[in-house]
């Protein structure tokens, strides 16, 4: 097939082509402007972005955006060919209409085409460029679609003036880079899956064999499998791969894919290790992939201070100035029953020394059976029994009849008083939302140390209050660091207002970047699961066909 020559006079030479391209481009402005006049899409292009379309001709007073004359330009092929790397962002390509692409190219000869065809395929590219734009910006798909328990508002409100914005520029690089995440660990996200894939692309990693634990020390054919297995991932130096000894370089070779698995990194090639070293690569790429989407579908930017609490990840850190200032390990909500929603809101305020109000389930499912066996029971465990109508009403519990009452209607709000067993500890952070989710701390000190810690009933337990205490109120106007420590261990409940509030994001990764290092955590609430199976994969070789014929003709 030959390269796209759409203008006749084109090897006439230089003067003949200026001339013929300065014709032609005019025509085809006049082309552009009649189609995009008229409020309904061409037939060839989806309706769904139409308007967007229209305002990107009516900011260029309707002039071509990706030819120059009769050919297509810089911007054009930088765009052709983003399309068809689009799989480089884990976006599926085939959801784009590069069929029908290839056909307008295809349809321009080499005898001349007319300036109807000419603004059909700029047309054709602007469609194109606001479609994947809008992906870049937004996700491909709607997080409400794949995940029902994504609640974080997605940037799909900002998108078309985005899109107009990024048009104007003059350089395809340009007009990608506010499109982008900007959170950096996309970037290294990127990176990662072109990494993995390529690793694919060789065959991937070995397995390790069946068997027990692995130890310092072992040898033979499954200790060789995995030093070649870590040699794969680039956790073990690929200079040290072979061999059939646990030296000193596999130990450090295996507390690091621990580490970057969220296992205890204690060395010991376990079953719960060896389970996720036989993950095989493709599964790693679809993670990869859908948590690329997942970035996509949160804001662009978090705000210089600011929470991020990684559900999979067990881990809450705190940022400022955009840099990591904190970090610690978290208790979040049981699997199905109570799972932690995915959300963000801004913390307004702290409540030293809180009084904890017991959910109604929790009443009616754990606190009345146990009034039923004895009647002492709430306040032995210092909880007092309030009026649903009156928080300053303290009820008698030895006033009801807990024998008969039915836990349909029974309204009776009970609450844990300050003290060492309080469930919330010593202080809690509100960050008020329609879930009724905060950040407390807890005296189940013990649970800190498990790898997964999904234990709560839906609340998030943090490991160190004092310190994300002294986060909260650090700057002009906040507690100091003796006051905070007043507060935490004084009698009386104190609630502080946070002057200068702070974004708090619950998000649900379970592959990201820190460190330079991919790291990849267990499906805890089976989202990826879900995900995956409503994802419609792309079929890649129907696409790479594809885009070889476009480039063919696009040429250099």
């Amino acid at each position: 097939m030959t390269k796209l020559r759409i203008c006749a006079a084109l090897a006439a030479g230089a003067l003949a082509v200026a001339g013929c391209s300065k014709d032609r481009g005019e025509e085809t402005t006049a082309q552009l402007r009649r189609a995009a006049s008229v409020e309904r899409a061409p037939g060839y292009l989806p309706r769904a972005r139409w308007k967007v379309v229209r305002a990107v001709y009516g900011d260029r007073e309707y002039a071509s955006l990706w030819l120059d004359g009769d050919r297509l330009n810089g911007r054009g092929r930088d765009l052709v060919e983003a399309l068809c790397r689009a799989a480089a962002h884990g976006l599926r390509p085939g959801q784009y209409d590069l069929p029908g692409l290839l056909k307008d190219l295809e349809s321009l000869k080499d005898d001349g085409a007319t300036a109807e065809e000419l603004a059909r395929l700029d047309l054709r590219l602007t469609s194109l460029f606001v479609d994947f734009g809008a992906d870049l910006l937004a996700g491909q798909v709607d997080p409400r679609v794949v995940d029902s328990g994504w609640y974080i508002k997605e940037r799909r409100a900002q998108v078309d003036s985005t899109l107009r914005v990024a048009a104007r520029a003059e350089a395809f690089e340009a007009m990608l880079a506010p499109l982008l995440p900007g959170q950096p660990e996309y970037a290294q996200l990127v990176r990662g899956l072109a990494s993995y894939r390529a690793l694919a692309a060789r065959g991937g990693w070995p397995a390790v064999p069946a068997g027990g634990a692995l130890r310092p020390g072992a040898t033979g054919p499954r200790v060789a499998a995995l030093r070649a297995r870590l040699a794969a991932s680039g956790d073990l130096d690929a200079t040290q791969s072979t061999g059939d000894a646990y030296d000193a370089a596999l130990k450090a070779a295996v507390a690091h894919f621990q580490a970057r698995h969220g296992l205890k990194a204690d060395s010991v090639a376990t079953p719960a290790t060896l389970a996720a070293a036989n993950v095989p690569v493709e599964r790693r790429i679809q993670q990869l992939e859908l948590n690329l989407e997942r970035i996509r579908w949160l804001p662009k930017a978090f705000g210089d201070r600011h929470i991020l609490v990684n559900i999979p990840d067990f881990a809450l850190r705190a940022y400022d100035g955009g840099e990591e200032v904190l970090n610690m390990r978290v208790v979040v909500g049981k699997q199905y029953e109570s799972a932690t929603p995915i959300f963000a809101d801004t913390m307004s305020y702290v409540v030293f020394r809180p009084y904890w109000n017991v959910p109604a389930g929790i009443v009616r499912e754990e606190i009345v059976p146990k009034m039923r066996e004895n009647t002492q029971w709430i306040a032995a465990n210092n909880y007092e029994l309030v009026d649903p109508k009156n928080d300053s009403l303290v009820i008698d519990p030895g006033t009801i009849d807990w024998e008969g009452v039915d836990t349909a209607t029974f309204d009776y709000r009970v609450r844990q008083k300050p003290g060492p067993t309080n469930s919330l500890g010593k202080v809690k952070f509100m960050f008020p939302n329609q879930f009724d989710i905060y950040l407390h701390d807890t005296p189940s000190k013990s649970l800190f140390s498990r790898t997964e810690r999904d234990f709560s009933h839906g609340c998030i337990r943090v490991e160190h209050p004092d310190r994300l205490a002294r986060y909260v109120f650090s700057g002009a106007g906040g507690m100091s660091e003796a006051e905070i420590r007043e507060a935490m261990s004084g009698e009386e409940s104190r609630t502080v207002t946070v002057k200068n509030r702070l974004p708090v994001y619950i998000v649900y990764l379970t592959a990201f970047a820190r460190g330079g290092a991919l790291h990849f955590r267990e499906d805890i609430y089976g989202a990826d699961r879900r995900a995956l199976a409503r994802l419609r994969p792309t079929r890649r070789d129907a696409v790479a066909s594809t885009c070889e014929a476009i480039r063919t003709l696009v040429g250099d």
